[in-house]
């Protein structure tokens, strides 16, 4: 992603401070700009003995009470963050939300692509199970072209579920980060040590690791970050799955629902 692309996600933001500077920048720039005028009249009248009224330059002085309220407008500026911890890591949240609800659709595409797997599997059970000839023979004459899987089915549904894990992790490792202010105030302040800004900012999460970091590359290419441990957060297998039965992801699936949705009821 490009800083042009990036920059263009990001929302614009008003600020008080840039408000200010541009005011009390705005009074000097009336002051020099009048003043160059006036001097430019000078120069060009003077040669030829026309005079200007008293207190021509008078507009194009600058007030030290202008020059106090600009220097202090400058000094707020410079002391305001634009971009902070807690807004670089929002963004980031929102785009791993974003990239995890894209790889769910592809999942559920690439479900539906080979759902007759569910079939197969209920209908062989059940020729096993009876022993049967007739269930035997049904299941035989379900088999079709769309029963047999493809490489490109398997490889569509493996890499959707590779993505949700990533940025399903990317998602809660973020919102973890976002909800620990202590967490918030360490990237913050290694930004502000580093004199680094969060637009230049590269932001990992180590699932392996249980740790998520930030970290910028300086003029030459030695890197500054700060990490975060993770590890309080974590749940286990266990608990994802137990949830995961629980969710109406799973209770309207084509496993609790059948293969064709007809075991549930649709109508609402």
């Amino acid at each position: 992603m490009t800083l042009a692309l990036f920059l263009s996600g990001l929302e614009l933001r008003s600020n008080q401070a840039v408000d200010d500077l541009v005011k009390q920048s705005a009074i000097l720039r009336g002051n020099i700009d009048i003043a160059i005028q006036g001097i430019g009249g000078i120069i060009t009248y003077s040669p030829s003995g026309t005079l200007a009224p008293q207190g021509l330059m008078q507009a194009g002085y600058i007030t030290f009470d202008n020059m106090s309220a600009y220097n202090d407008a400058l000094q707020a500026v410079q002391n305001t963050t634009f971009y902070s911890a807690e807004d670089y890591l929002y963004d980031q949240q929102q785009e791993a939300q974003q990239n995890m609800e894209t790889a769910i659709n592809d999942f559920v595409s690439a479900t539906l692509a080979i759902v007759e797997t569910l079939e197969v599997n209920r209908m062989a059970e059940e020729a096993q199970q009876s022993g049967e000839i007739r269930d035997q023979e049904a299941l035989q004459n379900f088999i079709g072209d769309d029963t047999y899987l493809t490489e490109q089915e398997v490889s569509s549904y493996n890499q959707a579920i590779t993505d949700i894990e990533e940025y399903g992790g990317q998602f809660g490792a973020f919102t973890a980060v976002l909800s620990n202010d202590e967490y918030i105030s360490e990237f913050q302040n290694a930004a502000d040590s580093f004199g680094e800004s969060f637009l230049d900012a590269a932001i990992s999460f180590d699932a392996a690791g249980q740790a998520l970091s930030i970290q910028w590359s300086n003029m030459t290419r030695e890197l500054n970050g700060h990490s975060v441990d993770l590890s309080q957060y974590y749940m286990t297998a266990d608990d994802f799955f137990s949830a995961g039965q629980q969710s109406e992801f799973y209770t309207t699936s084509p496993i609790a629902c059948g293969y064709d949705f007809s075991q549930c009821n649709t109508d609402g």
